[in-house]
């Protein structure tokens, strides 16, 4: 039985909870002061064969990935997962759903979902090479349209909040790989403007421009940055509340200088851009945001080893 000191107290703690962001918040008020979101970068279920032809392989990739679930899963404080794009793993056919399907529904947690270029880009059968051809809108359309329907979303871009944090999830949509269509972009720059009074973090397949080093010739391009980049930067240049850009695409491993390096990663005054690598290794890494009253933290946990590589950890 509470004593009348701890009745007060955790009425407090309710009653301020409340206050700053409904039951998600009363939830997770006793003995935390935190949301926390786990970043998935492109998954690529259940394994990409070209690039792993090896039966071995395979099958080691989607034990770790089969690891991360159990993971997540196990860390009570998680509030959701923020998946960001390139599910699939590699056309976006029945098949890899059917496994999509399965892979997902052993996560305990909320999932927040977005395309990327996989999602929609590519014919259904590969070329006689082994390499994906792009396909024509009509196949975008069809398969962006299946994407939120399987999904269950109303529309592929939308929001969540989580206390005085605004979260807007954007879809790749073509016809560049990571590019942003112009009723989406459209509603981008409305919703922003409605929301100037909370700190925003956004979340997108694509990254911003120049904030990765060229250590390879794709970066920093037109077909690996979120475009159409001038768009973009108008729109971010107008709402310095956007602290954070949460992309995947690049593949950018942790052992990489341009990772968690926050000189590299600054886009403007006000924005800094998370990298996450893919899911596609037998050696995977997670980001983990912890959104504060005050501030947010970026950590980054080594599921094979289990262990956060706190040479990583960075403070906005």
């Amino acid at each position: 039985m509470l004593s009348r000191r701890s009745f007060i107290r955790h009425l407090a703690v309710g009653l301020a909870a409340l206050a700053v962001g409904g039951w998600e918040r009363l939830a997770g008020a006793e003995g935390r002061e935190y949301y926390r979101l786990v970043v998935l970068g492109d998954p690529h279920l259940p394994v990409r064969v070209a690039k792993h032809p090896k039966p071995a392989s395979q099958q080691a990739i989607r034990a770790a990935k089969d690891d991360v679930i159990a993971d997540i899963n196990g860390w009570e404080d998680v509030s959701a997962v923020a998946v960001v794009g390139d599910i699939v793993e590699q056309l976006a056919v029945q098949r890899e759903y059917d496994y999509i399907r399965g892979f997902f529904a052993k996560l305990k947690k909320k999932c927040w979902v977005i395309t990327g270029n996989h999602e929609f880009l590519y014919e259904d059968t590969l070329q006689a090479d082994g390499r994906a051809k792009v396909a024509g809108p009509l196949m975008w359309r069809k398969k962006l349209a299946y994407f939120a329907t399987f999904w269950q979303l109303p529309r592929r871009w939308y929001t969540k909040d989580l206390g005085r944090y605004h979260l807007v999830f954007l879809s790749a949509e073509g016809p560049l790989p990571t590019q942003i269509g112009e009723e989406q972009l459209e509603w981008f720059r409305k919703d922003l403007a409605k929301h100037r009074d909370k700190t925003t973090l956004v979340f997108f397949h694509g990254p911003l421009n120049h904030t990765l080093l060229n250590y390879k010739k794709s970066v920093n391009t037109p077909k690996t940055i979120a475009m159409p980049a001038d768009a973009i930067d108008a729109i971010l240049t107008e709402n310095p509340q956007v602290r954070l850009w949460v992309s995947g695409h690049t593949h950018t491993p942790c052992n990489n200088p341009s990772y968690a390096d926050k000189k590299v990663n600054r886009y403007n005054e006000h924005t800094y851009n998370i990298h996450n690598d893919c899911m596609d290794r037998k050696k995977i890494t997670t980001n983990s945001i912890y959104l504060y009253e005050d501030h947010i933290e970026v950590r980054t946990f080594d599921h094979k080893h289990k262990k956060w590589l706190t040479g990583f950890d960075r403070s906005f």
